[in-house]
């Protein structure tokens, strides 16, 4: 697991903790974030962009904006699943 992947499911760890029990996400690279089979409600994927925005800025001790311009720009999603959005994470970290 890339040190990407290990934030993104902790910021998930952490956002599950918020969360009722059976509205918990469960991790796997599918798991998705927006679309008909979205794990998160907007309120919780805000939730969840906020945590994981932290938590990058504590590892690389540089400030992240995941929902931006650039997100909206790219051809698909970066927010599909933990995948895509590990890939996007990728560039912007390779961009600073």
């Amino acid at each position: 697991m890339t040190e990407i992947r290990e934030l993104i499911t902790k910021a998930i760890d952490e956002l599950n903790e918020q969360l009722e029990p059976d509205n918990r996400v469960t991790v796997s690279p599918d798991t998705r974030f927006i679309g008909s089979k979205a794990s998160l409600d907007s309120i919780s994927f805000v939730t969840f962009i906020s945590i994981l925005e932290e938590l990058l800025e504590e590892n690389y001790a540089k400030s992240f904006q995941l929902v931006d311009e650039k997100a909206f720009s790219e051809k698909n999603s970066p927010f599909y699943s933990v995948e895509t959005l590990e890939k996007y994470i990728a560039t912007l970290v390779d961009d600073k």
